[in-house]
């Protein structure tokens, strides 16, 4: 496993620089060695550790959706977003029910994630309407503040994951999901509002793919 994490980390560090290059091709297979590497792990640990008739099968359906997401996101922006916002609603659900089953939490015990993401969206919201040529969105307005709808649930609910449950693998499962939350927060203010600064898709791909490890290790240590 520590052999693992290095290499991933150490392709990572790798991505820094390709996903700021001029060579799609190398940047594209730089990001799809990470993506199967995560998923490999997922899927290893899921056959090895539990039943196919689980809701642990809501996660690897989760994470399945992000790998689409990322095949796709390197050419097709929308078609890759819509992976990610199928993922995203999985996600959700799957941290949902362990707040309920593992955690013996009512809807009402978690009903301020519901409240702080339509919060953080209502922001966005009235910050496209009101600056939109500093929030470049356009025609994608509507179908982003959908999609910033499902990202901030995830990052919310794993919030509520790392403040309501015990245990390290319940931790880990939600800062991967917060930091996933985070990434595509600054992926937007990169995409819409600072294009082409690399520090700042630089952060993007450490949040991410920070978050989606963390969020597969935490199955490992479960």
């Amino acid at each position: 496993m520590y052999i693992f994490i290095a290499v991933y980390l150490l392709a990572l560090c790798c991505y820094f620089k390709t996903r700021t290059s001029d060579n799609i091709k190398h940047r594209a297979l730089n990001k799809y060695f990470m993506a199967t590497m995560y998923l490999v792990l997922a899927i290893v640990t899921f056959v090895n550790k539990y039943d196919f008739a689980s809701y642990q099968t809501l996660l690897m359906a989760a994470l399945i959706l992000a790998w689409l997401g990322d095949v796709f996101l390197v050419f097709d922006f929308g078609r890759g977003g819509d992976f990610f916002l199928a993922g995203n609603i999985c996600f959700v659900l799957y941290e949902q029910i362990i707040l309920v089953d593992k955690g013996g939490y009512g809807f009402r015990d978690f009903a301020w994630t519901f409240v702080l993401a339509g919060a953080m969206l209502l922001a966005f919201i009235i910050a496209s309407g009101r600056w939109p040529e500093k929030l470049r969105y356009g025609k994608m307005r509507w179908p982003m503040m959908f999609y910033l709808s499902s990202i901030f649930m995830h990052g919310i609910t794993g919030l509520a994951l790392m403040i309501m449950m015990p245990g390290t693998n319940y931790a880990m499962m939600g800062l991967g999901s917060f930091l996933f939350m985070l990434s595509d927060i600054i992926l937007n203010l990169y995409r819409f509002i600072f294009n082409n600064n690399k520090w700042m898709i630089r952060a993007n791909s450490l949040t991410y793919f920070t978050g989606l490890l963390l969020i597969v290790l935490s199955t490992v240590y479960a």
